[in-house]
């Protein structure tokens, strides 16, 4: 399933019915608002961002978590479970990334907390107004990890995508507050950062050298050294990881590798998927998976 967003309207589209040459055929899945034949839309994997989120008939409540920098805008769904659920977004995304998974969530009762870090809208920026690819964006993930101990949480699920899982792979290694982690959640996971420029080189049809530029250019803006971000093989967390076959942004093959390493990690290689699209591809399967993976998780805690 995929959304579709246009000036006065937005749509849920799920499985193509029929295709021409120059037409695609697809159910339509829910709507709201309107939507005209020939209009204009823009397509999007989160689905159920906007207004679409009313479908999900869950009450979403905003809170707001403290941190180094200042306050953090999130989204939260109580829940019946002592391990909540904690959202980490990709660096083109919004946490409406999140919504997917929110319905699967909580229908096994873990609490959701679907947070913001620096720079995104709403929140503090970072000292220098530029991303630092996880590398400090991982504290921010831990001022939400001790938000939700302090409110009552005894343990944690995280569940990061794209260059949350960076951020989350980069708590893991560093947060003194990482033992309260009880499992973790990757999809399209951003797991050594050289390797991803490369392949956004080669997305781009631009040169291969510009890779090696970009990661300079990162260097001396941010201080940030790509070297030390590879993640493959460190955590050893119970971990359930979904790539997309087709992924042309965070190449499959380190997902490959980081699998391969890990003694507790349940993988999903997704047919037709493209970069944080596991969901969208196989909506049914994706669900499916997750949700046995979560009851394993309420196994091992309760």
């Amino acid at each position: 399933m995929f959304g579709i967003t246009g000036a006065d309207g937005q749509a849920i589209v799920g499985p193509i019915l029929s295709s021409e040459s120059e037409a695609v055929t697809r159910q339509l899945v829910h709507s709201t608002g309107t939507l005209r034949p020939d209009s204009k839309v823009a397509w999007n994997t989160t689905v159920y961002g906007g207004l679409l989120k009313d479908s999900l008939e869950l009450t979403i409540q905003d809170v707001r978590i403290p941190s180094a920098l200042g306050d953090l805008p999130a989204w939260f769904v109580t829940g019946t479970q002592e391990t909540w659920a904690i959202l980490v977004h990709g660096a083109s995304g919004t946490r409406e990334q999140g919504l997917r998974f929110f319905r699967t969530l909580t229908d096994l009762g873990f609490p959701i907390l679907d947070i913001t870090y620096r720079c995104d809208e709403g929140a503090p920026a970072s000292a220098d107004g530029l991303t630092h690819l996880g590398d400090t964006e991982w504290q921010d993930l831990e001022a939400s990890v001790v938000y939700a101990l302090e409110q009552g949480a005894k343990h944690i699920l995280l569940y990061g995508i794209s260059l949350g899982g960076t951020i989350v792979e980069l708590f893991l290694d560093r947060s003194s507050h990482a033992h309260a982690v009880q499992a973790v959640v990757l999809d399209s996971p951003v797991l050594n950062w050289r390797a991803t420029l490369n392949a956004l080189v080669k997305k781009n049809h631009l040169p291969g050298f510009i890779a090696g530029i970009t990661e300079k250019i990162i260097s001396m803006r941010t201080s940030v050294q790509l070297a030390t971000f590879d993640h493959v093989g460190k955590n050893q967390i119970s971990t359930l990881l979904f790539h997309g076959i087709n992924d042309a942004t965070a190449p499959i093959a380190i997902s490959d590798a980081f699998a391969s390493t890990h003694a507790n990690v349940t993988y999903h290689r997704v047919p037709e998927a493209d970069h944080t699209q596991c969901w969208n591809a196989n909506s049914e399967f994706y669900e499916v998976e997750l949700r046995k993976f979560l009851t394993q998780v309420e196994t091992l805690v309760g």
